[in-house]
């Protein structure tokens, strides 16, 4: 048959297949499908802990501020504008919408400098501190119980339909083990975002020679497969390890592959700047599945997007022009969140077997899923088998469904996987959201049939 015939063939069923996936989110009640029947069951007795609202109780690089300027400004104005505040540009990333200036102040005068530079909206779209930020995880003994969070979300009948290796899940962390079993021939060599010339374009600041640092930075970095933490090998194999290998366990999607994304070292610290060093790649390489399983308490978390506006910017790009969707750990402060949602990041809270909301997890406004959290069994960097909690591993679940999705019908847009992970969860009684759980727990069997248009 005709080569031409044939790839038009092919195309018009891709279409055919999106339309039909379309379709179903759009009307459930026409599923094939029958609703979900399992039920989250709204916590019982949860102790309101308010934010805390005192800044000291988050750490950020002092005298340093990350300032992006508007398009169209004037570089002599902004270079002004440095001069007059005594600033240093010390390093900068990103180009056009997504310039940013990391600016050294005065020792002692970063507030001040701060706030002048905020109120010159002639030139400057954001300011911004380096905000400091911590792994999610609560340490917990080793065991090996059985994947409950597998059964719970319906994992193996979803297998059933979206076992391709087409999606890869960008797991930004503390790298990850790649030798071990679990992840032994399906983790790239990803990218290091910790390194000077990942994080900043730097040393002599804007020019030429920050030019050739800065893309010689993603060239000569090492990669992160190895992982001198365990968080990022804990988060990867939760989502991604092997199946059926007789070894260890199974991740939620197994036969996805790991970008890795170094963002923290052994301390298991992070921060703004190595996040959004990571979305640079991510932009770059194609990668279409974030995964980010840090923060701190709230209200000054990842959610706030006013205090981490110049990485909200950043993600925001990321979700709307590149087609990327982002999965991000509630915390696990057990305390509320008091910043509202944000269409281009997917907040995950934590339940327990009892399917209801876990002692640690924080909930709120910003909730968009909920997804097991506490006692979950994944491989370790020595290969060995462990038990982990926190929301840290919930989020990575949430994501590797969407990487199911995506393998079922690669054809999808980005706002099209998110809302039928959204039309597949099981709720909480009828309430269509709530800050515990957002819209609820993906059903991945439920989520890779309305992604091949229910067949």
């Amino acid at each position: 048959m005709n080569k031409a015939i044939i790839r038009g063939r092919r195309i018009i069923s891709s279409m055919l297949g999106t339309v039909l996936a379309m379709s179903f989110f759009m009307n459930t009640a026409q599923a094939a499908e029958p609703s979900a029947t399992k039920q989250l069951r709204m916590p019982a007795h949860i102790k309101v802990k308010k934010a805390v609202n005192d800044p000291s109780a988050v750490k950020y690089d002092a005298d340093l501020l990350l300032v992006m300027p508007k398009e169209g400004a004037e570089q002599e104005a902004i270079d002004k504008a440095f001069e007059d505040v005594h600033g240093t540009v010390v390093g900068y990333m990103g180009e056009g919408a997504l310039k940013c200036y990391v600016v050294k102040t005065e020792k002692g005068k970063m507030y001040d400098t701060e706030k002048k530079l905020g109120k010159d909206q002639k030139n400057f779209r954001c300011v911004g501190r380096n905000y400091k930020l911590k792994a999610q995880f609560v340490p917990n003994d080793t065991s090996f119980p059985a994947e409950w969070h597998l059964a719970a979300i319906n994992c193996p009948k979803a297998w059933d339909h979206s076992m391709g290796n087409i999606q890869k899940v960008a797991v930004f962390d503390t790298g990850c083990q790649a030798n071990i079993t679990d992840l032994s021939g399906k983790t790239q060599k990803g990218y290091d975002a910790t390194t000077v010339g990942a994080k900043l374009t730097v040393l002599g600041g804007p020019g030429l020679l920050g030019d050739l640092l800065g893309g010689l930075g993603g060239a000569l970095s090492g990669g992160a497969q190895t992982d001198p933490h365990g968080h990022g090998t804990w988060v990867a194999t939760t989502a991604c390890a092997r199946a059926n290998n007789t070894a260890n366990t199974a991740g939620v999607s197994p036969n996805s592959t790991v970008y890795p994304v170094r963002i923290a070292g052994s301390d298991g610290q992070t921060d703004d700047i190595a996040i959004m060093a990571g979305l640079l790649n991510m932009m770059s390489s194609g990668n279409r599945i974030v995964n980010i399983s840090y923060g701190a308490p709230p209200p000054w978390g990842l959610t706030n997007a006013l205090i981490h506006a110049p990485l909200h910017i950043y993600m925001q790009t990321y979700h709307d022009l590149k087609g990327g969707l982002i999965f991000m750990s509630s915390g696990n402060d057990a305390q509320f969140d008091p910043n509202p949602k944000m269409h281009y990041v997917n907040v995950v809270t934590a339940i327990d077997p009892s399917l209801s909301l876990t002692d640690f997890s924080n909930y709120g406004l910003s909730s968009t899923f909920t997804a097991p959290g506490k006692g979950i069994v994944c491989s370790d960097t020595d290969g060995t088998v462990t038990t982990v909690d926190g929301t840290s591993f919930s989020s990575p679940i949430a994501a590797a469904v969407a990487a199911l999705v995506w393998n079922a019908n690669p054809a999808l847009p980005n706002v099209a996987v998110e809302s039928i992970l959204k039309a597949s969860c099981f709720k909480a009684g009828a309430a269509p959201w709530t800050p515990y759980y957002g819209y609820g727990m993906p059903d991945a069997n439920r989520a890779v049939r309305m992604a091949r248009g229910g067949l």
